[in-house]
């Protein structure tokens, strides 16, 4: 005989009949529209990150590499002081620079004077890399040297590719040639309005107080100093061939003058004194300030002068026919004067 309730039984027989069913609160619309709404935050939050992480590697990109640059660039603009003390009558105009992410490029005018007015010699293009070597892209002149055979100067003469004048040269006082060029007598006969350069080079080198009585400031415009040893002058004077035995005025070293102010041997101090500063950093300008103090031993150490750039009219430049210590004269850039 059971114990059981009728009622009992019947609760347990509705269990047994009816399962239990979960309920499912993923699929409720509330439930999803929560869920959309967390999952577009957490997407705007990830691209807000990923925004701002991409902002801070391209700035921090940006400004290194501009910082490296601005770094090259100053190098580059000490470099340039090393022109300072060489190029016959050639000075820098002026530069102008364009920046991109990685590189910049260098634009640089170069001028000489004549008489009162100056011409554009020159322009180079420098690469200045972020990662790597300065180079040289073009250059107005030439990267090489145009050489010509002039039957009437009976010399080889070069010729800038920028604006087709002639490159003057020097010779050197202990060297051999024939035949010297004389070409003051060209420069002389040409129009009287004519501004005319003229390279001379000296029988023997002078020291600054004794050029400055003998030549003068007039119309002078820059002083070459010899910076070839003896013993590579002797190696010069047994090549066959006057063309490759002077001293291409690019390659000269001096320094610029004023026609309106005498020069003095504080004159040449301050010359020696930009060759030592830059002589840290250029091993060319090194070894030719070595030369320079080889050559001043029988000058008690005053600054030797072995030739001179001169500018001017015809009429401007006729004094220095009549002087008998210029060995020799090259006729180099003229134009119009007006």
């Amino acid at each position: 005989m059971s114990d059981k309730n009728p009622r009992d039984e019947a609760h347990e027989s509705s269990e047994q009949s009816e399962p239990f069913e979960e309920i499912d609160f993923t699929s409720s619309p509330s439930f999803q529209k929560v869920f959309k709404k967390t999952r577009r935050k957490q997407t705007f939050k990830y691209v807000f990150i990923a925004f701002l992480t991409t902002a801070i590697v391209i700035t921090a990109v940006i400004f290194g590499s501009q910082a490296i640059l601005n770094n090259k660039i100053n190098e580059q603009q000490q470099n340039s002081l090393n022109e300072t003390v060489s190029g016959a009558n050639v000075q820098i105009s002026e530069s102008y620079y364009h920046h991109d992410m990685f590189s910049v490029n260098e634009e640089t005018k170069y001028r000489k004077q004549l008489g009162d007015r100056y011409i554009i010699w020159d322009k180079k293009t420098k690469r200045i890399p972020l990662i790597g070597k300065i180079e040289t892209v073009s250059q107005g002149s030439g990267m090489t040297g145009i050489n010509t055979l002039d039957k009437e100067a009976k010399r080889t003469v070069r010729y800038n590719d920028f604006n087709n004048e002639r490159e003057i040269e020097f010779y050197y006082p202990d060297v051999s040639y024939s035949p010297l060029p004389k070409e003051l007598d060209v420069a002389l006969g040409l129009e009287t309005d004519k501004l005319i350069e003229i390279a001379i080079s000296f029988k023997q080198p002078m020291t600054l107080d004794q050029l400055s009585k003998q030549l003068g400031n007039k119309n002078v415009n820059w002083l070459w100093v010899d910076t070839t040893s003896k013993s590579k002058k002797e190696e010069i004077n047994k090549i066959k061939g006057d063309s490759v035995k002077t001293k291409w005025g690019e390659d000269a070293f001096g320094f610029d003058v004023s026609g309106d102010l005498p020069y003095t041997t504080e004159t040449g101090q301050v010359f020696i004194s930009n060759m030592k500063e830059l002589s840290n950093s250029n091993s060319t300008i090194k070894k030719a300030l070595k030369t320079i103090r080889e050559n001043t031993k029988n000058s008690n150490g005053e600054l030797l002068i072995s030739g001179a750039v001169v500018t001017g009219t015809p009429e401007e430049l006729e004094r220095f026919k009549e002087l008998k210590f210029i060995r020799a004269t090259v006729l180099g850039a003229t134009i119009d004067r007006y």
